[in-house]
């Protein structure tokens, strides 16, 4: 598999849940992030290319919020090194405007930034 990222990705030790919008499901939590995209564990794969409104539980308030919510697609997803769970790539999609602001607060506040 070919790195595609266009930024290092930071490794966050917060508990960040994110959940699939329409459905309400929790998809898995934040393993790393930048503004390009993210990684998530979870107990299910994840489709390729499956294209979604990911909400961000945020660990912190930014501008009294407590999430941020981005469309996403999924360009990977293979099981984990503990076979319990399985990890996944995301690539946000058209993230500009308010929610790109919050999201890129949030990681610079915890110093998460490449």
């Amino acid at each position: 598999m070919s790195n595609l990222r266009n930024r290092p990705r930071k490794n966050t030790p917060h508990h960040v849940k994110v959940l699939d919008e329409t459905s309400g499901r929790v998809l898995g939590r934040v393993v790393d992030i930048t503004s390009d995209g993210l990684m998530l564990v979870s107990d299910q794969s994840v489709p390729r290319g499956l294209r979604t409104h990911l909400r961000i539980n945020l660990p912190i308030m930014v501008q009294n919020r407590s999430d941020v919510t981005v469309e996403a697609e999924a360009v990977w997803s293979k099981q984990d090194t503990n076979p319990k769970f399985y990890t996944s790539g995301w690539k946000f999609i058209n993230l500009g405007g308010e929610e790109g602001y919050l999201l890129e607060e949030v990681m610079h506040k915890l110093n998460l930034v490449g």
